[in-house]
C-alpha cells in the first residue's frame, strides 16, 4: 500500500480550495477514468474532475485490439468488458474487388467490438466505487503553479455552483482528450488534421466474416467495420479533407465512393442506416508526442498524443501509457518528494515513446498507403501469400509485437514486393515501381522521424545483427 500524502505545504484548506490527494485527474475519459479504476484500489488517494460524467457518444474508440484487452487484464480491469454485449474479434478480413482474405490474430488472443460510451461507463463505475476516489463535476480552468514553478493543482469550476475552486495535488494528470485545454503548457506538440471519419451504425447487418474486422479497398476511399455489439457493426468511411465537410456533400460523396463497394449482405442495413440519417463525421488527427517535462504534472492519452484510428490503435496506446505510468508511481513510497516525482514522470516518457512507436507509425502509414492505389494493391497481395508477411503484420497491428526492427523489416519487404511485382508483370511499369517506392519513403519517412529517435533504430539494427551472427542465420536471412 501506498502512503496518501499529507496537505500540501503552504495551501490553506477552506470551501474554495482541496488539498489531502496525492494525484488530481483533469479528464474522466478513457485515460483519465482508466487510470483512476487502476490506481484507487492500491491506496492513492485522487480527485477525479470533468465537466460531466454522464455517457458519452463517439464513433471512434470501439474497438480493442488484443493488446488493449491483453492490457486491461494484466491491470485487473479485465472485467470491465463484460456485461454490456461487447463483441469478441477474432482477426481482419480484407476486401478487394473479387477477392478476399482473412488474417486471424496470433493464437489464444482475441480483441473486442464495443460502444465506447458504454464501455467508459463501466471504467467510470469502477474507479468511483473506491472511497479514495473524489469525484468532482467542474470545468478544469487553469494549472496551479507555486514559487518555483511547479505545478501543484488545477483551478476549476464548480459545475452546480459556478464558483472557482482550487484542488492542489503533488501530481497533475492531465488526461482532457483531442481537444486539450493544457497542451500548450506541458507539450510542443503540432496537431494535424489527416482526414474525416463518417460513422455509421448498420443494425441487423451480415458482415462476409463474422466477429472479425474489415477493411474495404474496392473503391477509391477506404472504410472499415467491426461489431460493436450483437445486432450492431459500426462502419467508418474516410473522407480526406482538412475541413468539416458540409451534409449535402457526405450524401454525395458516399453515394459515388462508398454504395457501389457496400457488399449485398450488408447493403441493406447500410441504407437504411443512410435514409436515418443518424451519421457522425469527426476529425482524425495526427499528434506525435513532444513533451515539456514540468515538475507536478503529466499529460496522459489523446492530451499527449494521437494516431490515425484506422488501426484501432488509440485505446491500445492509452493502457499501454496506463501500465508504464502507474508501474513507476506504485514503486513510489509515497507522494511528498516532487522530485521522485519528476524522475518517474522523465522515466514515463522515455519508455512510452518506445513502446508506442510502432503503432504510431503503423496507424498513419497504414493510412497513407490504403490512400496510394499502387501501394493498397501491393498490401493485399503482400499479405495474401501468408506466412510470415501476415503474422508478423496482423501481430503489429493487434499491438502485441511493438518491435521497431519488425516493423521496418515487413514495411521494407512490402514495398520491394509491390515494385517487384509490377516490374515482373511487365518491364514497362518501372515508373510504376519507382514513384511506388518513392510514395512509400514519403509516407514513412516523416513518421519514423517524429516516433523513433535514430539512436534506437541503430541500437536494434545492431542487436539483429548480432544475432544473426551468432545463429549462424546471417547468411541465410529468409525474405516474402
Amino acid at each position: 500500500m501506498i502512503k496518501q500524502s499529507p496537505q500540501f505545504k503552504g495551501c490553506a484548506s477552506s470551501s474554495s480550495e482541496e488539498s489531502g490527494f496525492d494525484i488530481c485527474i483533469i479528464g474522466a475519459g478513457m485515460a483519465g477514468a482508466s487510470i483512476a479504476a487502476y490506481l484507487a484500489p492500491k491506496g492513492i488517494k485522487i480527485a477525479l474532475i470533468d465537466y460531466s460524467f454522464e455517457e458519452k457518444k463517439r464513433i471512434v474508440g470501439e474497438l480493442l485490439q488484443p493488446g488493449a484487452v491483453l492490457s486491461l487484464k494484466q491491470m485487473g480491469l479485465g472485467h470491465l468488458l463484460d456485461g454490456f454485449d461487447a463483441q469478441p474479434v477474432e482477426g481482419y478480413a480484407i476486401l478487394q474487388g473479387d477477392e478476399r482474405i482473412t488474417i486471424p490474430y496470433p493464437t489464444d488472443y482475441r480483441g473486442m467490438g464495443l460502444h465506447n460510451g458504454l464501455f467508459l461507463q463501466q471504467i467510470r463505475a469502477s474507479a468511483l466505487d473506491n472511497e479514495s476516489v473524489t469525484q468532482i463535476h467542474g470545468k478544469a480552468l487553469q494549472l496551479q503553479e507555486n514559487e518555483r514553478n511547479e505545478i501543484i493543482g488545477v483551478n476549476y469550476r464548480d459545475s452546480l455552483t459556478s464558483k472557482t475552486k482550487t484542488i492542489h495535488a503533488p501530481l497533475t494528470i492531465t488526461s482532457d482528450g483531442f481537444f486539450s485545454n493544457f497542451r500548450e503548457h506541458l507539450s510542443n506538440n503540432e496537431k494535424t488534421v489527416t482526414s474525416f471519419f463518417i460513422g455509421l451504425i448498420l443494425k441487423d447487418c451480415d458482415m462476409p466474416f463474422p466477429k472479425h474486422g474489415h477493411v474495404f479497398l474496392s473503391g477509391p476511399t477506404p472504410f472499415i467495420c467491426y461489431p460493436i455489439s450483437s445486432n450492431e457493426v459500426r462502419i467508418l468511411i474516410d473522407f480526406p479533407a482538412e475541413q468539416l465537410p458540409k451534409k449535402q456533400l457526405i450524401q454525395t460523396y458516399l453515394d459515388v465512393n462508398v454504395t457501389p463497394y457496400i457488399p449485398e449482405g450488408m447493403l441493406n442495413s447500410y441504407q437504411q442506416a443512410l435514409q436515418e440519417g443518424g451519421f457522425k463525421v469527426m476529425p482524425n488527427h495526427y499528434m506525435a508526442a513532444k513533451p515539456i517535462v514540468r515538475k507536478g504534472a503529466v499529460l496522459l492519452g489523446d492530451a499527449l498524443n494521437m494516431r490515425h484510428p484506422l488501426t484501432g490503435g488509440g485505446l491500445t496506446a492509452i493502457f499501454s501509457d496506463i501500465q508504464i505510468l502507474s508501474a513507476h508511481l506504485l514503486a513510489m513510497p509515497d507522494f511528498n518528494n516532487i522530485d521522485l516525482i519528476h524522475e518517474k514522470i522523465e522515466a514515463y516518457y522515455r519508455e512510452r515513446q518506445n513502446a508506442n512507436a510502432n503503432l504510431n507509425i503503423l496507424a498513419n502509414a497504414l493510412y497513407g498507403v490504403m490512400s496510394n492505389d499502387l501501394l493498397k494493391t501491393a498490401v493485399f497481395k503482400y499479405l495474401q501469400c501468408g506466412g510470415m508477411n501476415a503474422q508478423e503484420s496482423i501481430a503489429m497491428l493487434a499491438g502485441l509485437n511493438r518491435n521497431h526492427y519488425t516493423l521496418m523489416k515487413q514495411f521494407c519487404f512490402l514495398t520491394a514486393f509491390g515494385a517487384g511485382n509490377l516490374v515482373r508483370h511487365n518491364i514497362s511499369n518501372l515508373p510504376k515501381a519507382i514513384k511506388l517506392l518513392a510514395d512509400a519513403i514519403v509516407i514513412i519517412k516523416p513518421l519514423l522521424k517524429n516516433e523513433v529517435p535514430l539512436a534506437v533504430l541503430f541500437y536494434r539494427y545492431l542487436e539483429k545483427m548480432k544475432y544473426l551472427a551468432y545463429s549462424g542465420y546471417g547468411a541465410n536471412i529468409q525474405r516474402p
